[in-house]
């Protein structure tokens, strides 16, 4: 059984908190970690179920909405964390 990250919390948790990273947010071993991990070039694609690629669905046991959702939530906390690590490296505005 796949470890999935609900789109919906992950927003929840960083509204809450927006000074905590995504990054904490995504559980090891994750798909949507995974994909966070290998950078905003993996992720910044599209990714409705129709775009799921065949060979990520079935090395990660993902139904096709499944993998669009993780790949959501993995530009989510992608784009998050690097807009946080420019304001705190102190590189202008975001």
């Amino acid at each position: 059984m796949p470890v999935l990250v609900r789109l919906e919390d992950l927003r929840t948790a960083l509204a809450e908190d927006p000074d905590r990273l995504a990054e904490e947010l995504l559980p090891e071993g994750s798909f949507a970690r995974a994909k966070y991990e290998q950078g905003i070039a993996y992720v910044d694609r599209p990714h409705r179920p129709e775009d799921a690629d065949r060979e990520e669905l079935e090395r990660w046991g993902l139904t096709p909405e499944q993998w669009s959702e993780q790949m959501e939530v993995a530009l989510v906390a992608l784009r998050h964390d690097l807009k946080l690590d420019a304001i705190r490296e102190g590189i202008g505005r975001v």
